[in-house]
């Protein structure tokens, strides 16, 4: 109650002085614009990773299990009932694929390398379903409805094909790389495909080098050293997949998880949003230095009234309890009007996204993801920083000797007699 009576009257009042009245004000606007940037910020930043997971994991597997040799009916049977054992519930799919890096070589004589991915009718349709779903479209792509692939017929990322002059119909020669390294004479394998459509995922890594083809018409020619092939599995929670693995291992069979395939990746934005964060923090931290001249100001002009209130019985233990709680109110309403502004923003920029960037990034909307961890985050900080700026003049204007607080200079008051 002290503490609130000594908030309301010697800091928010006319007979404050405008001088505190004014500096404590823009302390408080000060610390809820740097809270509320704080917070819009970092849940931008969640949503563009969001955001990028989810264009990845439409296109990449939860799981992969590689194996040497061509995956039989009865090895794709095996698989699916070891993983209906470790979830029953919680498996999408188990697709065959193979995988291997391909050079290719367009009507124009232009050179290119991909990596060309190999399904079968069932799993390239769900593939291009799973990346147009991810994209939030209303109607379906071509690219979807054309992803039944007749024989010598590729989908190319509409990056490659750019980089390459591809169009849709346009013929492309295949040629696996190690095929280059044969003795002279020998003319190097080869297949022409058509190009039946292009597919933009909006992920650069994926639009720039990767090629889809049916994978059981594909000549046998082709098969090059490089070749992988094996089973993706796909989860309901993809966050499940270290577990999967876990399970799979005690079975003796080898996994990698999304997350172990995108290390570079997912360490990259894991570093980019801790990089932001400190610096956004730097700059609350800043921002709440002005909590030190409040305080220093409120105690400096009020040094009589803590001589007497120390004189009257009250310890120095509790005199500095009570203004540093001062301090924490005065911070506070910064910190929570922050938090309100800051919350309100990222909600409306969730249900209402606004096309604000160029179709060259990851989502031209601001994706914006705000999440307990962020509140939390965000409210731990900010009252770290508030009190050790309250903490600091307390400690420094509040003596053991009263009759030191009683007399007049600001002097008398840092150096006790």
């Amino acid at each position: 109650m002290l503490s609130y009576l000594i908030f309301r009257n010697y800091l928010l009042s006319r007979r404050s002085g405008a001088l505190v009245r004014i500096i404590a004000w823009h302390c408080v606007i000060g610390i809820g614009m740097g809270v509320a940037a704080l917070i819009i910020v970092l849940s931008v930043m969640n949503g563009f990773n969001l955001t990028i997971r989810s264009r990845m994991l439409s296109v990449e597997p939860h799981l992969v299990v590689t194996q040497e040799t061509a995956p039989t009916t009865a090895d794709f049977g095996k698989m699916r009932t070891r993983l209906e054992q470790i979830l029953p519930k919680g498996i999408v799919g188990v697709e065959r694929f193979e995988t291997q890096d391909l050079i290719l070589r367009s009507v124009d004589g232009v050179f290119g390398s991909a990596i060309a991915k190999g399904y079968d009718r069932t799993s390239m349709h769900q593939m291009m379903s799973r990346v147009w779903a991810s994209m939030k479209k209303e109607t379906p792509p071509p690219v979807v409805q054309t992803s039944d692939l007749k024989e010598n017929e590729v989908i190319l990322g509409i990056d490659l094909a750019r980089g390459l002059g591809i169009f849709e119909g346009d013929e492309v020669i295949l040629v696996p790389p190690e095929t280059l390294l044969l003795p002279k004479g020998e003319i190097p394998r080869f297949q022409k495909f058509r190009v039946k459509s292009l597919l933009n995922t909006q992920m650069p890594e994926f639009d720039s080098k990767l090629m889809f083809y049916n994978i059981d018409t594909l000549s046998k020619r082709l098969r090059g050293l490089s070749r992988e092939m094996g089973f993706e599995i796909r989860l309901v929670d993809a966050y499940q997949a270290d577990y999967v693995k876990k399970k799979l291992k005690e079975k003796g069979i080898a996994a990698q998880t999304w997350g172990e395939r995108d290390t570079s990746l997912f360490f990259a934005l894991k570093l980019e949003s801790y990089a932001m964060a400190l610096f956004l923090s730097l700059a609350v931290l800043i921002t709440s230095f002005s909590i030190v001249t409040v305080m220093v100001l409120l105690m400096n002009q009020k040094r009589q009234d803590i001589g007497m209130l120390m004189a009257l019985g009250l310890s120095v233990k509790r005199t500095r309890m009570v203004f540093l709680r001062v301090g924490l109110m005065l911070s506070y309403m910064g910190i929570l009007g922050g938090i309100w502004f800051g919350s309100w923003v990222c909600l409306l920029l969730d249900w209402y996204p606004m096309e604000l960037l160029p179709d060259i990034y990851t989502d031209s909307t601001l994706p914006a993801k705000l999440t307990p961890r962020i509140l939390l985050f965000v409210i731990g900080c900010s009252t770290f920083i508030a009190v050790l700026g309250s903490w600091l003049p307390i400690w420094r204007y509040v003596i053991d000797n009263p009759s030191a607080a009683l007399r007049r200079g600001p002097q008398n008051l840092a150096t006790p007699d």
